[in-house]
């Protein structure tokens, strides 16, 4: 298998048009560039996931089921896919 592009981090997708598209009833950011939505891991149904749609990485955070990291993690989460696969997979890049 390939190696990832050494600037892998810098094309990763917007957090906030990515979050967007993969998030039920994502609000506004807040101030400071966080939002509230639905969490897709656990059976949600308040706005218990924020996620910082204006930070690089795109870090979220759920308050209910305490499931956090970046914009990676909660791809692999989302997909079931391993760390290489979902950058790829975000990144549009086939293997």
């Amino acid at each position: 298998m390939s190696r990832l592009p050494d600037n892998w981090r810098d094309r990763l997708p917007d957090p906030a048009g990515y979050y967007a598209q993969h998030v039920v009833k994502l609000g506004r950011p807040n101030g400071t560039g966080w939002a509230q939505g639905v969490c897709p891991f656990h059976d949600d149904h308040n706005a218990s996931l924020s996620v910082h749609v204006t930070g690089e990485r795109g870090h979220f955070r759920c308050f209910a089921c305490g499931e956090k990291g970046d914009m990676v993690t909660f791809h692999r989460k989302r997909s079931g896919l391993d760390f290489a696969q979902a950058v790829r997979d975000l990144l549009g890049v086939r293997a």
